[in-house]
């Protein structure tokens, strides 16, 4: 198990997966009574784009949120929102993930998008004191299952070992 890769303060720590609506304003509070009640160390969130390579998110943009969810709707909250960053080394992860020659390219990037993967984000940096990851993934139609699963294996086990 992936676990078993994690260092020995992280041996007990467990893993909470969980899938979010493309709704705002869910997303909102479940991410902030999310870090209330469980008080991670570290939250970790997937979401899907069109591009055949793997990122990892190291901030979220000054941005206003405008697009619609899945109910027609656009954020309560949707006022222009700071730039906020990641506090975790997340390029310095990415270096040294580059190295391990991966089945697929993983890259730094600094624009989580303008929809609902920047504003899961964007919350759960700042409810977290900076203490979170996004990683975007490719679709599931562009076939690299077993590819992206090693990369963001590969993170998590970066990550964790750098807390």
């Amino acid at each position: 198990p992936l676990q078993d890769s994690w260092p020995d303060s992280f041996k007990s720590s467990s893993v909470d997966f969980q899938e979010l609506p493309v709704l705002y304003d869910e997303t909102k509070s479940f991410v902030a009574s999310y870090w209330k009640s469980k008080e991670p160390s570290l939250c970790i969130h997937l979401g899907v784009y069109t591009e055949k390579f793997v990122s990892v998110e190291v901030q979220c943009n000054a941005t206003t949120y405008d697009r619609e969810d899945v109910d027609g709707l656009i954020p309560k909250d949707k006022a222009l929102c700071p730039a906020v960053k990641s506090a975790l080394p997340l390029e310095q992860i990415v270096s040294a993930i580059e190295t391990k020659n991966l089945p697929i390219h993983v890259k730094v990037s600094r624009d989580a998008g303008t929809y609902l993967c920047q504003y899961i984000y964007y919350n759960s940096l700042t409810e977290g004191n900076g203490n979170s990851v996004f990683i975007h993934v490719p679709k599931l139609e562009h076939g690299l299952i077993e590819e992206t699963t090693c990369a963001v294996e590969e993170i998590i086990i970066e990550v964790v070992s750098r807390m």
